[in-house]
């Protein structure tokens, strides 16, 4: 299977079909951002469905990372590590536009993010199993 990758307002775009693929394109948003602010990356299965089935990631930041997931019936989740604290208020860009990221949000660590997008890309879009789910409402 491959996903589609996005970023920024038109910065980039990929897509890729194996973890190697994945790690290398999350390692080139990553180095471009040192000087910028963190982004919001899309990553996008293919499918049929009423909904994009999609997970959401931060890249950027040096220390934390958030993730959301969108199902092909619609439902949404934050993912969370139970065992970490709220991080720091940060800033990231979300399609070109500056957003605030909420303290409860930043709970994932960026090598957690990474683990869930290799296991976004492997099960076909399913909601990765290694983080906790808060359904958002």
């Amino acid at each position: 299977m491959s996903i589609d990758i996005t970023w920024g307002r038109g910065d980039g775009a990929a897509s890729v079909s194996t973890v190697a693929e994945l790690d290398a394109t999350l390692d080139t948003i990553s180095h471009a951002q040192t000087k910028r602010m963190p982004y919001c990356i899309a990553l996008v299965a293919p499918g049929g469905a009423e909904f994009p089935v999609m997970l959401d990631i931060c890249v950027g930041h040096p220390d934390r990372a958030f993730v959301y997931h969108v199902a092909a019936d619609g439902s949404s989740a934050w993912g969370y590590q139970p065992d970490l604290e709220p991080g720091p208020a940060f800033t990231f860009d979300y399609a070109g536009t500056p957003t605030d990221a909420w303290p409860e949000r930043t709970r994932v660590t960026n090598a957690t993010a990474r683990q869930v997008a290799r296991q976004f890309l492997t099960s076909g879009g399913q909601r990765p199993p290694a983080l906790a789910w808060e359904t958002a409402e």
